[in-house]
């Protein structure tokens, strides 16, 4: 354990002129040092004891590892921390947290939004008004759908209360199959070929690991109804991309709101902008107006519990990828 008489943070990603909203005065006792490139981390960090990297997906860590001697901790702004595992530091001693908890309701309201809206329409009514058409439609009730939520952390957890407070018939599914005193019985991850096939919606709450990657292939979406909708607010890379763009050009599945993509920004050629059956929303679903504020919240209460000595919250496996029972 360093000395933490004086605790050294390292904010990767912001400036002195442009702090995370708290960050603006150090915490008693503590420096911060603002990194926005790679050669400033040796330079002013190498005494740093803490990191807190705001802005993530960032590989200043991976290309300049040990920099800093002293370094104990990582704390991620994000949940999914794929971009931050490599090699070095899932085999060192330094303790990675996330920001596991802060995001989960608005994503569970963003899910429900985005359910509700396939259930009304909507996206082919917005159409039919640019184009001035009036066509009368019916409409889906939400209630008595049956969905299937891959992810049963904090996340998967949260967008299933809502979406079976609005009447869903929900089934989450983990990485091992468990009775959960919320969720009822959650399938394993195994178990998901078999659930497909009586889905109205399936809704991505996965973190991305090796076990994920790819998880929705081509035959996987060959599983699902022709009238069933993809949701995917976890990784882009858990679903095989021009897969899907195959299955939704070929009917074999109704369409999809991505809101996450295997490469981001989207690019300008991608088909998923243009086919009618997709929504496209630029990885916001978790941004909710004062996100960044919580964000740093979570890292002062995480700071004050690592100068005393007490266990964090939120600590991932290295190995696994993510916060075990999350």
């Amino acid at each position: 354990m360093p000395d933490l008489a004086r605790c050294v943070v390292a904010v990767l990603g912001a400036s002195p002129g442009s702090p995370p909203p708290g960050l603006a005065e150090p915490p008693p006792g503590c420096d911060l040092r603002f990194i926005l490139a790679r050669d400033s981390l040796s330079a002013d960090a190498a005494d740093a004891d803490a990191v807190f990297a705001w802005t993530p997906r960032l590989d200043w860590m991976a290309t300049e590892w040990g920099w800093s001697k002293r370094l104990r901790w990582i704390a991620a702004s994000t949940v999914g921390i794929d971009w931050l595992l490599f090699p070095d530091l899932v085999r060192s001693n330094v303790v990675v947290t996330n920001s596991a908890g802060v995001f989960n309701a608005a994503m569970a309201e963003y899910a429900l939004a985005l359910v509700c809206a396939v259930c009304a329409d909507l996206h082919t009514t917005l159409r039919l008004q640019r184009e001035r058409a009036w066509q009368h439609r019916e409409t889906t009730r939400l209630a008595g759908r049956r969905i299937v939520v891959a992810g049963a952390g904090g996340i998967g957890r949260a967008i299933a209360r809502q979406l079976t407070g609005a009447g869903a018939i929900v089934t989450c599914v983990g990485r091992r199959r468990r009775v959960d005193a919320e969720l009822g019985t959650v399938a394993a991850v195994t178990e998901l070929g078999s659930l497909l096939p009586a889905a109205d919606f399936v809704i991505v709450a996965l973190p991305l690991t090796w076990d994920t990657r790819g998880l929705f292939s081509r035959e996987a979406l060959a599983r699902m109804r022709a009238d069933a909708w993809l949701i995917n607010l976890g990784r882009g890379a858990i679903v095989d991309e021009p897969a899907l763009i195959s299955a939704l050009r070929g009917g074999t599945i109704a369409g999809a709101a991505l809101d996450v993509f295997a490469e981001e920004p989207l690019p300008a050629n991608s088909p998923l902008w243009s086919l009618p059956n997709v929504i496209v929303s630029p990885h916001m679903s978790a941004d909710f107006r004062g996100w960044e504020a919580a964000l740093v919240d979570l890292f002062l209460s995480q700071l004050r519990r690592f100068r005393a000595g007490e266990p964090l919250i939120n600590v991932v496996d290295k190995k696994l990828g993510f916060v075990p029972g999350s």
